[in-house]
């Protein structure tokens, strides 16, 4: 699993622009990928990644059942083309659900989720990212962002109980991501300082208030 971690960092580069919520996302997504695995105990697991676009976190679930769904062929390529309110699996199927950035997209997270319980069976774990805070994107497919509470309420409303939800970064991380996020993609020492700022001043003085991102995993 390091090894991997080391490949996914590579693809995030200090002088990008997104540099900082990569930074932070992709090792908690890496932690909860692991527990899930951990948790399940089937000798190849059936994983149903919801939003897989080009599938790019396929590599984590090796050794599984992994099938891709997608609402479109666009910029995707996906096993499964359907609506994730109205998933076209059958009940207590899945081992693992996971979704990436996908939640506020969707015009009702709630069905989405108590798609995501129905199809898991008991024991089977959902792993899902959301943006606490992100500029307006794939519009205007986007309508919804996350606290933390509003994702616990979320899976208390679609029947887990056993949840956790870590941020993905702090709020220095995602002023500084901010930031970036909207100077020109020519003023990349800037972004370098910005990036190590955000990287220093979140280490120093951390705090959760304002993250950039969450990153949950709930078991059925």
């Amino acid at each position: 699993m390091t090894s991997r971690i080391s490949n996914l960092h590579a693809k995030g580069k200090i002088w990008q622009q997104d540099y900082l919520h990569y930074r932070y996302l992709l090792p908690t997504m890496v932690w909860a990928i692991g527990k899930a695995r951990s948790k399940v105990v089937a000798p190849r697991p059936k994983v149903l990644d919801i939003g897989c676009g080009n599938k790019p976190y396929k590599e984590f679930f090796t050794g599984c059942q992994y099938t891709g769904l997608d609402i479109t062929l666009k910029g995707a390529s996906p096993d499964i083309i359907c609506d994730s309110m109205a998933l076209p699996i059958k009940d207590l199927l899945s081992d693992i659900v996971f979704t990436s950035q996908v939640i506020e997209h969707v015009p009702d997270p709630v069905s989405m989720v108590r798609e995501c319980f129905r199809i898991l069976k008991p024991g089977g774990v959902l792993i899902l990212t959301g943006p606490f805070y992100w500029p307006l994107h794939e519009e205007p497919y986007d309508f919804f962002r996350f606290t933390k509470y509003g994702l616990e309420n979320l899976m208390r409303g679609s029947g887990f109980t056993d949840y956790e939800i870590r941020p993905d970064g702090g709020d220095w991380a995602q002023i500084f991501l901010s930031i970036n996020l909207k100077i020109s993609k020519f003023l990349v020492p800037l972004r370098i300082v910005f990036n190590l700022l955000g990287l220093t001043l979140n280490y120093l003085f951390y705090s959760e208030k304002s993250p950039a991102n969450y990153t949950l995993i709930a078991t059925k």
